[in-house]
């Protein structure tokens, strides 16, 4: 993915120039009309770079399962697009105003709907709690276009121009939320399970599988752990919120169907994903 990476050194400078001149009059706080057009900007960019998948039926099952949660908790009124992109990492991310993009090779570790629908929910929760926009804010505040690129897009202080690029095909685009900003994640994704009828015991029982897979394998989730910082605590910490709910409202939930194991096979089925060119 180097080359890929590189491509889109100019991309990210592109972005940050972009945000920095929309949002330049606008205070420190960001709006959701501003942050529904900065997501739509780095959408456009990176559906340009990643294997998307473009398969009708694929597409169509992500979006109406992502948009059955979003629809009921998002007060924001944002527009949710979800992609399914073809590369065989673990790994999900989202970006400001609801573009959401989950790699084929999270959905094949998925056992259920529960599993799939807790990454989701997650991601939806990052857009919800407004952790993107929240980032960019402090950026802006600190009103210098390095705290932008690097801060908010790359995650680390800026190093030499061949360092500079965005981590795709694998690696979010937002890297840099906190622990606490992922916690917050979780736990508002198990209300809005419940909220959908959907087993959220799909969260931590996901987690938990990869945390075993991490100990086998550590390098085979490499990508997804540097962005997504994931711990027993965090799995704890589920369950409890969990334990916390009335044992009537667990009753009757979905945790999977028919049409997700058909959507599974189907996305097993879709041709491998491109080699990264060197």
């Amino acid at each position: 993915m180097k080359q890929t990476a590189l491509r889109l050194r100019g991309t990210a400078t592109v972005l940050a120039l972009s945000a920095t001149a929309g949002l330049g009059a606008c205070g420190p706080a960001l709006s959701t009309q501003q942050e529904a057009q900065l997501g739509a900007e780095y959408a456009t960019q990176i559906n340009q770079q990643l294997p998307i998948v473009r398969d009708a039926a694929v597409n169509y099952y992500i979006n109406q399962l992502g948009n059955s949660i979003a629809q009921r908790v998002d007060p924001h009124g944002f527009t949710y697009r979800f992609f399914v992109v073809n590369a065989p990492e673990v790994n999900a991310f989202a970006l400001p105003g609801g573009y959401i993009y989950i790699n084929r090779g999270l959905i094949e570790r998925a056992d259920n709907l529960a599993e799939l629908a807790g990454v989701l929910g997650h991601e939806i929760g990052h857009v919800v709690e407004r952790h993107s926009a929240e980032q960019i804010s402090k950026a802006q505040g600190a009103n210098t276009l390095a705290a932008l690129v690097y801060g908010v897009l790359l995650n680390r202080q800026p190093g030499t121009l061949e360092q500079v690029g965005l981590q795709v095909g694998g690696s979010a685009v937002f890297a840099g939320f906190s622990r606490e900003a992922e916690r917050e994640a979780d736990r508002v994704a198990v209300d809005y399970m419940l909220r959908s009828g959907i087993n959220p015991q799909g969260i931590p029982s996901f987690h938990q599988e990869l945390l075993a897979e991490r100990q086998r394998s550590p390098s085979r989730l490499e990508q997804f752990f540097s962005t997504h910082p994931l711990s027993e605590e965090r799995v704890q910490n589920t369950r409890q919120v969990i334990a916390s709910i009335p044992a009537a409202r667990l009753r009757g939930l979905t945790t999977d169907t028919r049409e997700f194991q058909e959507f599974k096979a189907r996305v097993r089925q879709l041709p491998a994903a491109p080699q990264a060119r060197r």
